[in-house]
């Protein structure tokens, strides 16, 4: 069975790419674009593990963190940013203490890393 993935990110070309590019390596993909949406998917779909933008409209990364760790607390997550010098998001990933990866992500490293935190 492939391992899922959702892949949340308000730019529809990101999540094009990703999910290509994931699907080409064994994952089986869903995309989000919201956080609400994001919910709904996870919870009807089960993901192995979730990768999230930081930054989105209304509600971001952090937020959908907040909500999953309420009803699945030990779901995998990794955060992509271009953020990761904005003092607020910095100190936030660092209070969270989950994995991130910074934009422009190479996709082969993402993908390892990915592995590596299903693994854990």
């Amino acid at each position: 069975m492939k391992p899922k993935i959702i892949i949340v990110d308000d730019d529809t070309l990101v999540c094009e790419l990703y999910s290509e590019y994931f699907a080409q390596n064994g994952f089986d993909v869903f995309t989000a674009f919201s956080v609400r949406e994001a919910i709904k998917i996870i919870r009807a779909k089960d993901p192995d593990i979730i990768l999230s933008d930081v930054v989105m409209p209304k509600e971001d990364g952090f937020d959908l963190y907040e909500k999953v760790q309420m009803f699945n607390p030990d779901l995998p997550f990794v955060f992509i940013t271009g953020y990761e010098h904005d003092e607020r998001v910095a100190k936030r990933l660092k209070e969270i203490g989950k994995k991130w990866i910074a934009k422009p992500v190479i996709l082969e490293e993402l993908v390892e890393l990915i592995k590596l935190e299903m693994k854990k």
